[in-house]
């Protein structure tokens, strides 16, 4: 019998769910290794990893999965019994200026990571995924896993596109395999481009945050504790090649939720002087909606962190670590990516 140490390999476990997932498996699988592979792009934040050492074996690797000669030696020297996909690039309107981050990290990088799985006889590889992959659900019923996928943009192209290559591996080569998709997540740590953070960064420097179009665009919202939870429910409990649904409640306007954040902070001044209407992104979805009854039945998780408290959770943890993105919203690329989104120039102090 090997004396080898079992390991889990998360790819994206400097990310913002990564880190969620990682905290819990060190905490929940004390006598498992867990290795973290991350390119460390800008919304990586390696630093909050070194206080999770603590809570177990942990190593991380700086690298890209798009790098097949770096995940051939790293699959060799661990063999890990699972590997758990969360790297991506995951910013629609990131896509939507410059689409080659995702083709590369999203699409070249899982097959990459399928390929080396397969010639080393990993255990399980657990895709983690979006509820974009299915398209704008508007007046249509909420996504089933068994309905056709109909991404409407380059990252849910490229996310849809990763899909398919697990299933081909698992149809083609027998891989045991999951996918979890799952709806937009929030919660201490994510970095300031998605919705409620920026919102948080602008409001707290007396600045409007925008709303694209009408504001009614709706959405389904996770905490990222409650994610991580059911990613790791999935690929614990799930049925090889099944693809399990992560979310929680009923879908919302974009405008409710800048409401709701809103009084969850506490910020100064009316919310309706601190939302300012935008042109629309283009191709935007009017609706995301996901069915989670089989991933219920299933894995038997249920979310646990109400819309509401789970706001003033996050509020809470932002006004106690104020600077978490300093080193990062610092950086020049970043500052010229918001320029030339948002037209606007950006500081990092208030």
């Amino acid at each position: 019998m090997s004396s080898r140490q079992p390991t889990w390999l998360v790819t994206g476990g400097a990310g913002f769910i990564g880190r969620a997932l990682v905290r819990q498996l060190l905490s929940q699988q004390p006598r498992r290794r867990v290795v973290v592979i991350d390119a460390m792009t800008y919304a990586a934040h390696p630093v909050a990893l070194d206080g999770l050492a603590e809570l177990g074996d942990l190593e991380v690797v700086e690298g890209d999965i798009a790098d097949s000669a770096l995940v051939e030696r790293l699959m060799e020297r661990l063999r890990p019994e699972l590997v758990l996909n969360l790297a991506a690039e995951s910013h629609v309107d990131r896509s939507l200026r410059d689409s080659t981050p995702f083709l590369r990290t999203n699409i070249i990088g899982t097959q990459v990571l399928l390929q080396a799985a397969l010639r080393h006889a990993v255990g399980r590889f657990v895709q983690v995924s979006t509820d974009e992959v299915y398209g704008d659900r508007r007046g249509l019923r909420a996504a089933r896993e068994g309905d056709a996928v109909r991404p409407s943009n380059p990252y849910s192209i490229s996310k849809a596109c990763a899909d398919s290559l697990l299933q081909a591996a698992v149809r083609s080569h027998g891989l045991d395999a999951v996918v979890t998709r799952g709806c937009n997540t929030y919660g201490p740590g994510q970095f300031p481009e998605k919705l409620l953070p920026l919102a948080a960064l602008r409001w707290s420097r007396g600045q409007p945050m925008w709303v694209y179009g009408d504001g009614q665009q709706e959405r389904t919202w996770i905490h990222v504790d409650d994610h991580a939870a059911g990613i790791l429910a999935a690929a614990t409990s799930g049925r090889s090649g099944g693809i399990y649904h992560l979310r929680h409640g009923a879908p919302r306007s974009n405008e409710q939720t800048l409401r709701d954040w809103h009084a969850a902070l506490g910020v100064a001044g009316a919310v309706d002087e601190l939302l300012q209407e935008s042109a629309d992104r283009p191709g935007h979805d009017r609706r995301y909606a996901l069915s989670d009854a089989k991933t219920r039945r299933e894995l038997g998780w249920r979310p646990s962190t109400p819309w509401k408290r789970g706001l003033s959770a996050t509020a809470r943890w932002l006004h106690h670590y104020p600077r978490f993105w300093d080193s990062a919203l610092g950086r020049a690329d970043f500052a010229r990516y918001f320029e030339g989104q948002y037209g606007t120039s950006w500081s990092p102090s208030p």
